[in-house]
């Protein structure tokens, strides 16, 4: 009863701010448009309406993003005791609603610093508050920064109602800059940076798309058509389903917002509720019609693995980007993305150059490096997750990748021809067993347990390629071509695209999903789809698998559990593929053998000189340097470390050496955390590299 009174007075409360705070207009809030209980039930009439939220379990931290510490690039002045001071404030917003904020800053100005500290503003993710942010805040702070964060509308202490990340937050935005700007606490109001991942990669841009300006964008596991992203191809992903069913406690919505899960647990069925969903979750959340207005360098981040949001619909909004970018596509933490440790290191140089470049205004060079960066997932994994190959581009795709096409056929086969045959097809259930089944009843058993099996069957069919005689590297979306009928008049087919080993191990990659909607039963239909982006390498001697099934989970999966990536359809029937116009296309050329590479890069070894990264890197406190001398080569060599401000501070080497590969390690229990610099001389080469040491 009092969860009900709650949601009561929350949709009220919402229906009074909606007025003001949105752009939708009260025509919007119509049955046709928000169909309310006795519609539902009169188009549903087996399925119970369930007018408060269930009780579902939402994975701890779903929408987080892992922040990176960027130290200062000048030094404290040694006459001043510097203290981080925290004030928590509220801003009235241009409806009456009160945001929540907290600055961070230091207690004294910098004699080197005569325009005052560069400003960063962190943005959190969904369902989360400002506090999430206090310690890195500090931390940042400490590092001759002011640092604001704040609570989204609806989230935290924040006032108001969440539209989900929508114009209306981006607004509330846009106002905490024109207070920072203005706010006298020793902050450059001309070095504003803001950065966060998904709702908090998202405000920004799209803050920055409406007209806002500040010095620099992170926007991380997000893109400009996240909202449609939820629902590609007609089917609902579970992230989307777990992003609107949160608690007052961490998130109070909209009434149309809150009246989208009711529309979602509608969608095991043919309804029109799914025409509700289809036009109200991309309106005023979607905004790739207006990336050409950023003005604003931006760092675009993007992961292959990301549950919410498909790198795809990212990747088509690049050509729109009209202001300096700097891209990465690959090994990023957030959404259930994988991680990689030489990942790690290289990515936690790119995020403090762009920082330095841009914000402090140290040329880095970025203007005459590649637009694009990414990583090609990979053999071994290892903790559950893959291996990375790092790789670049001028521009995207990459040139020289080309669509492998591999048609569905017989006896479980891809191929590279055709099935002539217009009666050739496999054919699967789509999985109910019983008349009726609820999408509720199925959410709140994740799927899985005898009662549900008794109920739902899922079934899969797997096709698979010929052995790949050579390494071959995929970059960007598969598309399938599918000519299909069904007994039923929905039907959903999900794709899942796995390396099979040549010892046997499998291992999923990608998939690609596809629900009609608005079918007719048994009728053959054709459509092009496409999937999620992504970037692999396959190795020499293994297969692609193809697996096709009617509930899109899999073994081992740690981040949906028994969850599907996008709910079933629950009406009975039975789906169909025909052969002869159902194919897969995969952007694939060949890639540089393993041993070549080795090969390769040894005989580049023997012939100059080369200086590595350091590792580990970032490092506490400790690292080692390598670096490579020809095999004729005797003669004078020094390595030495200097600040971030070019004063030596070690002498690693300062001797005769003869050629081959040299390895030295630097202890800096003595230094303070931040940026150093290693520089290896001969006599005839100069290099320099940069490494973090962070205590």
């Amino acid at each position: 009863m009092k969860e009900l009174i709650i949601k009561s007075l929350t949709i009220l409360l919402g229906m009074m701010l909606l007025s003001v705070q949105s752009s939708f207009s009260q025509e919007d809030l119509r049955d046709a448009d928000l169909p309310g209980k006795e519609q539902i039930e009169r188009e549903l009439p087996v399925i119970p309406y369930h007018g408060e939220k269930i009780k579902m379990k939402i994975p701890h931290d779903l929408d987080s993003y892992q922040y990176n510490l960027v130290p200062s690039v000048v030094p404290k002045d040694p006459n001043r005791d510097y203290t981080v001071l925290k004030q928590d404030f509220l801003i009235t917003l241009r409806d009456g609603v009160k945001m929540d904020c907290s600055k961070f800053y230091p207690s004294e100005p910098n004699i080197y610093l005569p325009n005052g500290y560069p400003v960063v503003i962190m943005v959190h993710g969904y369902a989360d508050r400002k506090e999430v942010h206090e310690q890195m805040a500090r931390a940042q702070a400490e590092y001759n920064y002011v640092v604001y964060t704040y609570s989204v509308r609806g989230q935290g202490n924040s006032e108001g109602l969440s539209n989900l990340i929508s114009k209306v937050e981006a607004l509330d935005l846009m106002e905490l800059v024109n207070y920072v700007k203005l706010d006298n606490v020793g902050g450059d109001s001309n070095s504003v940076l803001i950065m966060g991942g998904s709702q908090g990669g998202t405000l920004p841009y799209m803050a920055s798309c409406m007209g806002m300006k500040v010095k620099a964008i992170i926007s991380s596991v997000t893109s400009p058509q996240f909202a449609s992203s939820w629902i590609d191809n007609g089917s609902i992903k579970m992230t989307f389903l777990w992003t609107i069913e949160y608690e007052p406690t961490e998130a109070r919505y909209t009434p149309l917002v809150d009246r989208m899960s009711d529309w979602v647990y509608a969608s095991g069925y043919k309804t029109k509720l799914w025409d509700s969903l289809n036009i109200n979750v991309p309106k005023d959340r979607d905004f790739s019609d207006i990336v050409y207005k950023n003005t604003t360098p931006i760092m675009v981040e993007n992961s292959w693995q990301d549950y919410f949001f498909n790198a795809r619909q990212g990747i088509e909004s690049f050509p729109n980007i009209t202001a300096p970018k700097y891209v990465y596509l690959g090994a990023v933490m957030g959404h259930g993305g994988d991680t990689y440790p030489p990942e790690t290191n290289w990515h936690m140089s790119f995020f403090n150059e762009f920082f330095f470049h841009y914000l402090w205004g140290y040329n880095q060079g970025l203007d005459t490096r590649p637009d694009f960066h990414y990583a090609l997932t990979t053999f071994p994994r290892q903790d559950n997750m893959w291996s990375y190959i790092h790789d670049s581009s001028a521009v995207w795709p990459p040139v020289g990748y080309t669509n492998t096409r591999y048609y569905f056929n017989s006896r479980d086969k891809l191929t590279t021809t055709k099935n002539t045959s217009n009666t050739a097809s496999k054919s699967f259930s789509t999985g109910a067993k019983v008349n009726n089944l609820a999408m509720t009843y199925c959410v709140n058993e994740e799927f899985t347990g005898t009662e549900f099996a008794s109920k739902f069957a899922k079934q899969e069919v797997s096709f698979y390629s010929p052995v790949l005689t050579s390494a071959k590297r995929w970059v960007g979306a598969p598309e399938i071509k599918l000519t299909y009928s069904s007994s039923a008049d929905i039907c959903q087919f999900n794709f899942q695209i796995y390396e099979q080993r040549s010892n046997g191990e499998i291992q999923f990659i990608n998939r690609v999903n596809y629900t009609d909607r608005n079918y007719t039963a048994n009728a053959k239909k054709s459509i092009t789809i496409k999937g999620i982006g992504h970037a692999h390498q396959f190795q020499s001697g293994s297969k692609i698998l193809v697996k096709v099934t009617n509930l899109d989970t899999r073994p081992g999966e740690s981040f949906l559990g028994t969850n599907p990536h996008v709910l079933p359809i629950l009406k009975k029937g039975t789906n169909k593929i025909f052969f002869n116009e159902s194919y897969i296309d995969i952007p694939m050329k060949n890639a540089i053998g393993t041993d070549n590479m080795t090969t390769n890069i040894q005989s580049r070894e023997s012939e100059e000189t080369t200086l590595f990264d350091n590792s580990p890197n970032p490092f506490n406190p400790s690292t080692k340097i390598k670096f490579s001398l020809p095999a004729d080569y005797n003669g004078m060599v020094t390595l030495k470390i200097y600040d971030i401000v070019g004063r030596e501070v070690a002498t690693l080497v300062n001797q005769s050496l003869a050629g081959g590969l040299h390895e030295y390690n630097w202890n800096a229990t003595t230094f303070a955390s931040g940026m150093y610099f290693f520089r290896l001389s001969t006599d005839n080469f100069v290099g320099v590299k940069k490494m973090m040491l962070i205590k």
